[in-house]
């Protein structure tokens, strides 16, 4: 005995019959659950790829940097820093009195 009721519709889920509804939904829901997983995977390797490309830059563009640094530091000397101090007298003659003081004068050579 068939228990299928057909009715004259065109969408394809009206031509299974009625008890193998049920596990055609069960079928098709496994079906998409399996497929999410290998989605989640290849995004995962996207982005440990995408991560490792990043580290790589950050090394490149670090030795770059360094390179640099080394060639200008063996072309010239580093500037040597002298300071020189000088005290500073009040000028007797000034209306407004004050204190000696001490000042510093930095020259690069």
């Amino acid at each position: 005995m068939d228990t299928m009721k057909t009715q004259n519709r065109s969408h394809p889920i009206h031509k299974i019959p009625l008890y193998w509804r049920p596990w055609a939904a069960l079928l098709g829901c496994a079906v998409m659950t399996s497929l999410f997983p290998a989605c989640a995977t290849t995004r995962t390797q996207f982005q440990k790829g995408y991560e490792r490309g990043s580290s790589d830059t950050v090394k490149r563009q670090y030795w770059i940097l360094q390179e640099m640094q080394k060639c200008s530091a063996a072309k010239k000397p580093r500037p040597r820093l002298s300071v020189y101090r000088m005290t500073v007298t009040p000028d007797p003659n000034a209306t407004v009195k004050s204190v000696p003081y001490e000042i510093a004068i930095p020259i690069t050579e």
